[in-house]
């Protein structure tokens, strides 16, 4: 489930079915937490998880559900997060590159590396700063020649 900002939440876990997401949105989770696109605040209140996830000690699912209680909402991000988020996730960008992964198997941290490559393109892409310079023509001048 992806939503706006204008909502409580980005996305939240479905667990069984064609819609289930727990991997895809814990891979994405566990990105911006390596990332430090969450508050301070929330790094702060969580930090032993925080750390747990960077060591890879502790997955993004498990995060996803133990400290987010399943929902990915725009006060846990910080402003940069939440941009790209906004960008990225819920414009559906993320499922597209998901789904280009082949990894089917239980490895979260597996699925991690298949997919932390695309995420990273994106936000590279996104936080890249946008070209004010239309077209620049050179000018030839001519100087006087000394006699």
């Amino acid at each position: 489930m992806t939503s706006s900002s204008n909502s409580n939440s980005y996305g939240s876990i479905q667990l069984g079915g064609s819609e289930r997401n727990v991997e895809s949105l814990g891979a994405l989770i566990a990105w911006l937490v390596i990332n430090n696109l969450f508050e301070s605040h929330l790094e702060r209140s969580a930090g032993s998880s925080v750390t747990r996830v960077r060591l890879h000690d502790l997955t993004g699912p498990e995060f996803l559900t133990t400290i987010l209680h399943g929902e990915l909402k725009p006060s846990h991000l910080n402003s940069a997060g939440q941009q790209f988020i906004e960008s990225y996730f819920v414009s559906g960008k993320y499922d597209t590159d998901y789904a280009q992964c082949d990894y089917a198997g239980e490895n979260e941290w597996t699925r991690y590396a298949e997919v932390s490559p695309r995420i990273t393109a994106a936000f590279r892409a996104h936080a890249r700063p946008k070209s004010s310079i239309r077209s620049l023509g050179a000018k030839i001048l001519k100087f006087p020649q000394r006699s």
